[in-house]
């Protein structure tokens, strides 16, 4: 890696690139090609506004001239050269001679899946080369770790099980009803989650209501070490709670589409406590 990374690296925490590795590789798995997940897709490679525009414009309405280009983003011919110059480069987009006109189209969508790969690659080295360095890195940084961090909104709680992807080799004990965390997370980001955590070697222990029980789905049960236990009858369960390392999660319902983390050890620990207590009712 040039020094510059490096440099640049130094001032990164870890968990910052393992987000960018892991919302890139959620974006490749959904990739069902539909314009908002294309649109997502080109940002997250830090595509300029104008960029994604005309990019966005050849894939909905086909090949086209600078001119009409502008005509349909509303950007002046010069910036429409200056922004199909740069997706040429980046193969996004090629350009035809048509009747000794210069027409462009939309290249493949492969090609929006390569560079996708090829920067979770870069990502992946970057992290790799951190890691090694991190030890060195840390003893000469003042760094701070908030005890409790907040969110909000349903893409705040969707953070909160982005964070559980930063660890690896341990056991999720989870409280979770799925009627209710169905209606606070897609059906989607649900599976990516529960491959990626088995992919990390991430165990889950799982109390669910009785409701949920009995007609129990393979979502957060499918590992061949996950185990799942019913709660005792009559016990409501509207908030979600996820015990991992020195930390404890709360999602609460739809309704009010907020969440937490609290990092303390002794906090887990009186979770732990909890949490063994109704596991062996």
């Amino acid at each position: 890696m040039a020094a510059k990374e490096l440099n640049y690296l130094k001032y990164q925490p870890e968990s910052k690139i393992r987000k960018s590795v892991d919302e890139f590789r959620q974006i490749r798995y959904s990739m069902t090609m539909t314009i908002d997940t294309i649109g997502s897709a080109l940002r997250r490679l830090e595509l300029s506004s104008p960029q994604q525009t005309i990019y966005l414009s050849l894939l909905k309405q086909g090949q086209s001239t600078a001119r009409l280009l502008a005509d349909r983003t509303g950007l002046t011919r010069p910036s429409v050269y200056d922004q199909l110059k740069t997706l040429i480069t980046i193969d996004l987009v090629v350009e035809l001679d048509i009747d000794g006109k210069a027409q462009f189209a939309a290249a493949p969508l492969k090609h929006l899946e390569a560079l996708l790969t090829d920067r979770i690659d870069r990502l992946e080295q970057s992290r790799a080369q951190l890691a090694v360095a991190l030890p060195t890195l840390e003893a000469g940084l003042a760094t701070v770790v908030p005890k409790i961090r907040f969110f909000e909104g349903g893409d705040g709680v969707k953070q909160i099980l982005k964070d559980i992807m930063w660890h690896d080799h341990t056991t999720l004990q989870m409280l979770w009803s799925y009627s209710e965390m169905n209606q606070v997370f897609d059906a989607t980001f649900l599976q990516w989650f529960d491959e990626r955590r088995q992919v990390r070697s991430l165990r889950v222990e799982l109390l669910t209501p009785l409701t949920d029980y009995k007609n129990l789905p393979s979502l957060l049960t499918s590992g061949s070490k996950d185990v799942v236990h019913c709660l005792p009858k009559n016990t409501p369960l509207s908030m979600a709670t996820i015990i991992y390392d020195s930390k404890v999660a709360f999602i609460s319902s739809n309704t009010e589409a907020f969440g937490f983390i609290v990092e303390s050890r002794e906090f887990a620990s009186i979770e732990r406590m909890k949490f063994a207590s109704l596991w062996g009712k």
